[in-house]
């Protein structure tokens, strides 16, 4: 009303006088257009594969999936560099999930919009991933960070399956009761309490398809002050970084009985001992709210869909993956000790000779025979010759 109201007053003036109507035609052009750009919103659609969120995006003219990943730099697939022809620019040292170190050459993207063209990146760096690349599996060409958000504010939302971009001009309207401060300018670090008094760092990243990571050297410190319960001990272990897989190590399974994000309380929060940068808080955070990133002024929002969530669960005494096609044994737990190795192969499940697995389907759907069961027997052909053990959760 008030746009309409303006322009029927330059239509009176210019009907008087030309140049006052001009004048009061170019104050309300610069009115009207920062009024608009603060109300500029892209939402982007994603869907969840193998517990990464993937998202639709228009590089250099031709529609290409990306992984969503907070907690990464944007990067390209080496085999899609080598398509394009890109040129390198200059080189980017990055320290992966794995605390994988590693000088990566960069490239540049000419030009990325999102699939609704209200935005539109123009001369992206992005890191240069090695061939094959370790995310061919999810059938991406690269990774969407958050170096590119910076300055935006991001809204996720699990249940729409959405995420919401807008520019930084207004601060989100949910109550401060809900905002965490980055801890890390540029990165959505926050920092968690584990019981009272227990603060721990946490960098919010899409790209961990799990709730909670446990940084090692953050186990020996809250360890210490009685923050969790150790569950068990493990060996093995080969999780995927930018930089490819780890190599098997020994770890720790623990529970907190309490973890607060905000106001939030998490109860009975199980997690694994890993070797990443930072403890990281991962996407299924959003099966309990909505989380909004305003990069502009380092704020973490979090609006849980209940004040209080128990994630009490079983875990598998060993853990199992694809290895050139056979089923083996990943991680050895406290139980299973003696009984079985890593690297050992799985011949039968429930009597039943194993087929040969894709390691691709493997990650993204699992293995069909074990799917949906918490207890099972399986043959595992060892250094001593076959066992039967029992593949159960507790």
């Amino acid at each position: 009303m008030l746009i309409r109201q303006w322009l029927q007053l330059i239509k009176l003036l210019n009907n008087g006088n030309m140049k006052v109507g001009f004048i009061f035609g170019l104050l309300l052009f610069l009115l009207v257009v920062p009024l608009s750009a603060q109300q500029v919103k892209s939402v982007i659609p994603y869907r969840m594969v193998g517990g990464k969120m993937i998202v639709e995006m228009i590089m250099n003219g031709t529609p290409r999936s990306f992984i969503f990943d907070t907690g990464g730099q944007t990067a390209l697939s080496g085999e899609i560099c080598e398509e394009l022809g890109l040129p390198l620019t200059d080189s980017l040292v990055v320290t992966d999930v794995n605390s994988k170190k590693l000088a990566y050459p960069r490239v540049e993207i000419e030009s990325l919009l999102f699939p609704d063209k209200m935005y539109h990146f123009m001369h992206v760096p992005a890191i240069k991933l090695p061939t094959p690349s370790p995310f061919a599996c999810f059938q991406t060409d690269g990774l969407i960070g958050s170096d590119i958000l910076k300055g935006m504010i991001v809204e996720l939302d699990g249940k729409a399956k959405t995420i919401t971009i807008s520019n930084g001009e207004q601060a989100p309207t949910i109550s401060l009761r809900k905002m965490l401060g980055f801890v890390k300018k540029g990165m959505p670090v926050v920092a968690l309490q584990a019981g009272r008094g227990n603060s721990i760092n946490c960098l919010f990243d899409t790209g961990f398809p799990g709730f909670f990571s446990l940084k090692s050297t953050d186990f020996e410190t809250l360890k210490s002050v009685g923050a969790f319960t150790v569950l068990a001990e493990g060996f093995g272990g080969a999780s995927i970084g930018v930089a490819g897989e780890s190599s098997a190590a020994s770890f720790s399974r623990v529970q907190f009985p309490e973890l607060s994000i905000g106001g939030t309380r998490f109860l009975n929060v199980s997690s694994e001992t890993a070797t990443p940068p930072l403890t990281l808080l991962g996407v299924k955070l959003l099966d309990y709210g909505k989380v909004t990133l305003d990069y502009a002024r380092s704020r973490f929002y979090f609006e849980a869909y209940k004040a209080e969530n128990d994630l009490k669960s079983k875990h598998y005494n060993v853990a199992l993956r694809v290895k050139d096609g056979v089923l083996v044994v990943a991680t050895v737990w406290d139980a299973m000790k003696g009984e079985v190795e890593v690297g050992d192969k799985v011949t039968k499940i429930d009597g039943q000779p194993v087929s040969t697995y894709d390691f691709c389907e493997s990650i993204i759907n699992g293995i069909p025979e074990l799917k949906a069961k918490k207890k099972v027997k399986l043959t595992v052909q060892t250094k001593n010759g076959e066992k039967t053990i029992v593949y159960e959760k507790k």
